[in-house]
């Protein structure tokens, strides 16, 4: 985003800018406008038209007089002759407009949407704003896209078997058809939104450099932060008062809650509310996204984000109210790091509000240290922290049904992980790596945290070490030297090399002194009996020291043990004795190593999708399809080598387990579970994606059905209804654990959004003229036909709309949701 005043010292010295609605860059009779061969290819994906058209939507449905623009950045360009204008900068904004032309008309024409106000619509938005010469054996384009794109924005003008599928201008188009196939408002509506969109529209003077001027305008200097768009989103359509109001009582004071880290804790709390972490560079299309889909005001997002920045204070400042607790934090904000905010924010805010105790709270942080702690010295990769974490607090509040600690949910949410990533190693494992790790070469936070740990444990009579070794009032110390003299050979004996080479860095030969550079390599003797030596240390550290005459690799492997002993009592391997209702369904991330053979899938999350599925051949196309839109030109190149994708799904179509993705992309299905994880894993490599982003739920090893006399249908097979019965472990899962309504709300626009197709536009008739309340308390589920099931459930969907959500949550948690499904399974 370019700030007003580049714009201004620009357009005053060194070309002509204003602010102008886009149709009237294309408008100019006879002109063109033509990408150069400079420019990057097109690499809008169907995220950003996404977003277009959802804004577009957004300010179809606004009151013209109150909204009547819409900024949609900058397009700077230079006149090359009278017939053609060179596009400098926003060569991304005017294709996807003229491919969303393109598409207005083209569905105008195969009656894909209703066209609205001016029946002609289509023809003159194609004459008027996409064509030069519309002669249909010689056509000039008005635009004329760089390199590759311009072949696929051509061929979108004939044959649909001539369209080029591996280009982005291909998806996006049929993107936009889909959208339009699916839109409540016309074409007309569209485009009148369209013709609302603004642009900086900066045209160059003829002596002006347009190399100068495009670096100007990508040039990094004073851009606003993800914050500042932020704030401007949340502040700019309240009114002057409730805009001042917001400022001084919600927005200033989040930032300074959060020590004007406004960006990084806007981050944070969206991991915290949405369960995803979003990039750094990408935190305000997220939160508009955020708003746009919550259902509070933004009044009640702001209160909210500020309840959860004065959490934020309490945690990085050692302030939450509870001394014991803040001891703790203190210490531990050395290690457990910023992945662990969005969990501990939302449980420190919890135990101000008294859902949970300060010895709960205390006991969280230290399972959070110990867990931390083992997988850093046994080494285990970090990655998988950020989804454990971003996910922990809704896990957690979904499976507390009985008042159970915080303590011993986190403890059963992290143990359940010890077969992949995200384990928490054992004693076995972290003894030892203990007592072989090179501790003096540990990043100076986490040495600053050991040595406080192991110097006071959880005692009260306590010494100030990691703060002391960070102002290097302490430093930490090689007892044996990391040079050895003469001397020290013969304290080691004929085999110092060895010993050295072995010992130097580990906990048994490090302590703390603020006397180092004084020590140095003496002998063992004289740092013992040395004014401020080993004898008179105040440290605990050093008092099994004080005990020895020599120190030899005997007296190193005691000293070892004793301090591995402290670190297993502090960094405790955490059990409990909680377990989850048989009916929860278990969650696991592709990960790198875990096998999935035998288990049966349900549904699946990866970025902000998240899908109920029948079966892994489900599933695959779906997230097929994902990939696709997010990496499409990276992950055909991989199909061109990969045995189970095709580039020409069209040609292998009738072959048995094919599935289309779409027509650039097809999949084979038909193999077994292990194979689709290898390929899922081949693909996240080659695209470079985390493979810990991609979560599966499955299907519960046991369920609460079975107790009636007469066994359940199977509700996973293919039948008439799969597209609802494949929502049952979720439907069950929700009605023995009776979540809120918020925790419901996901399940219910994914059950929504299928249960379309199936809705009962006549369902008081199909009930016999009877109210809902009264059919369903005179007519057994069992004694349903397929008809009168549909009508009930669309009933519950009919009330909602009506009377706000309600409806359809009750009839999740009391069960009877569970019923009409299984009822449509038995009738499939």
């Amino acid at each position: 985003m370019v700030r007003n005043g580049t714009f201004q010292q620009l357009s005053r010295s060194a070309m002509k800018g204003q602010p102008t609605e886009i149709w009237q860059i294309y408008n100019k009779a006879n002109s063109t406008l033509e990408i150069p061969v400079y420019q990057r290819n097109y690499d809008w994906g169907t995220l950003q038209c996404s977003r277009l058209f959802d804004d577009l939507e957004t300010l179809a449905y606004s009151d013209r007089e109150k909204r009547p623009k819409h900024f949609f950045g900058a397009v700077v360009g230079k006149s090359e002759d009278s017939w053609t204008w060179i596009v400098i900068d926003g060569q991304q904004r005017l294709t996807t407009i003229s491919i969303l032309i393109l598409a207005i008309a083209h569905a105008i024409a195969d009656e894909d949407v209703e066209v609205g106000r001016d029946p002609d619509l289509g023809r003159k938005l194609v004459d008027d704003y996409l064509l030069v010469d519309a002669n249909p054996h010689n056509l000039k384009f008005k635009l004329k896209p760089v390199k590759n794109d311009a072949a696929a924005y051509m061929a979108l003008f004939g044959s649909e078997s001539d369209f080029i599928d591996s280009s982005n201008v291909t998806a996006n188009y049929r993107y936009f058809r889909e959208r339009l196939r699916n839109t409540e408002l016309t074409a007309y509506q569209v485009w009148d939104a369209i013709s609302r969109l603004e642009v900086m529209h900066l045209d160059l003077e003829t002596h002006d450099d347009p190399q100068r001027i495009f670096e100007s305008l990508n040039s990094t200097g004073l851009s606003l932060s993800e914050a500042d768009k932020i704030r401007n989103l949340v502040l700019m359509n309240q009114k002057l008062e409730e805009q001042n109001r917001l400022y001084e009582q919600r927005w200033n004071p989040i930032e300074q809650n959060v020590d004007y880290r406004t960006d990084w804790f806007i981050r944070w709390y969206l991991t915290a509310k949405t369960n995803q972490t979003p990039k750094e560079s990408d935190v305000f299309e997220v939160f508009k996204r955020f708003t746009q889909r919550n259902k509070n005001t933004i009044p009640e997002i702001l209160d909210d984000m500020y309840e959860l920045s004065k959490a934020s204070k309490a945690i990085t400042h050692a302030s939450t109210g509870f001394p014991t607790v803040d001891r703790r934090l203190h210490r531990a904000n050395l290690i457990i790091g910023d992945v662990v905010h969005p969990f501990l924010m939302q449980v420190v805010k919890d135990a101000w509000h008294g859902e949970t105790t300060e010895k709960d709270l205390d006991d969280v942080i230290r399972i959070i240290e110990s867990y931390i702690f083992r997988r850093l010295i046994c080494q285990v990769a970090a990655n998988a922290l950020n989804k454990i974490f971003a996910t922990a607090y809704s896990e957690l509040r979904k499976l507390r049904t009985d008042g159970q600690s915080y303590a011993d949910l986190l403890t059963w949410i992290l143990r359940r992980r010890d077969g992949g990533s995200g384990r928490f190693p054992n004693d076995a494992d972290f003894r030892d790596s203990f007592e072989t790790r090179d501790c003096y070469h540990l990043r100076p936070n986490y040495r600053q945290y050991l040595f406080d740990v192991l110097e006071n444990g959880d005692s009260k009579d306590n010494r100030d070490i990691a703060d002391k070794l960070a102002s290097w009032d302490l430093t930490v110390e090689h007892i044996m030297p990391q040079t050895l003299n003469h001397a020290w050979e013969e304290e080691l004996g004929p085999n110092y090399e060895e010993v050295h080479d072995i010992w130097e860095n580990r906990i048994g030969n490090l302590t703390i002194s603020g006397y180092n550079s004084a020590y140095s390599n003496s002998s063992f003797q004289k740092k013992k009996s040395m004014p401020d030596g080993f004898n008179s240390s105040p440290y605990r550290l050093n008092a099994d020291i004080k005990t020895v005459d020599r120190w030899t690799e005997e007296a190193m492997q005691e000293r070892s043990k004793r301090l591995l002993q402290q670190a297993v009592d502090y960094w405790t391997f955490i059990e409990t004795d909680f377990r989850p209702p048989e009916v929860v369904r278990p969650t696991e991330p592709l990960g790198d190593e875990t096998s999935f053979r035998g288990s049966i899938v349900t549904a699946y999350e990866y970025g902000d999708v998240s899908e109920t599925v029948t079966d892994w051949a489900n599933l695959t196309p779906k997230l097929m399809r994902i990939l696709l839109e997010q990496h499409r030109t990276k992950l055909l190149e991989f199909a061109e080598t990969e045995a189970l994708l095709t580039t020409s799904p069209a040609e292998h179509e009738s072959e048995r387990g094919m599935r289309v993705v779409d027509p650039s992309l097809g999949v084979t299905v038909n193999n077994d579970t292990d194979s689709k994880i290898a390929l899922f894993r081949r693909i996240f490599a080659a695209l470079d994606l985390d493979t810990e982003e991609l979560v599966f739920t499955f299907r519960p090893t046991a369920t609460d059905s079975g107790k009636d006399s007469a066994p359940e249908p199977d509700p996973h097979r293919e039948s008439t209804y799969s597209a609802l019965t494949k929502f049952l472990d979720a439907v069950t899962e929700a009605s023995v654990l009776k979540p809120s309504i918020e925790f419901t709300s996901d399940l219910r626009d994914e059950l929504s959004s299928e249960f379309r197709p199936f809705h009962r536009e006549s369902w008081l008739q199909d009930l016999n003229g009877q109210a809902l309340a009264q059919f369903t308390a005179a007519t057994p589920v069992a004694e349903m036909t397929a008809e009168q099931v549909l009508a009930v459930i669309s009933g519950l969907f009919a009330s909602e709309a009506m009377f706000g959500a309600g409806a359809v949550h009750q009839s999740i948690i009391d069960g009877s949701m569970k019923g009409y499904l299984l009822r449509l399974a038995a009738l499939g």
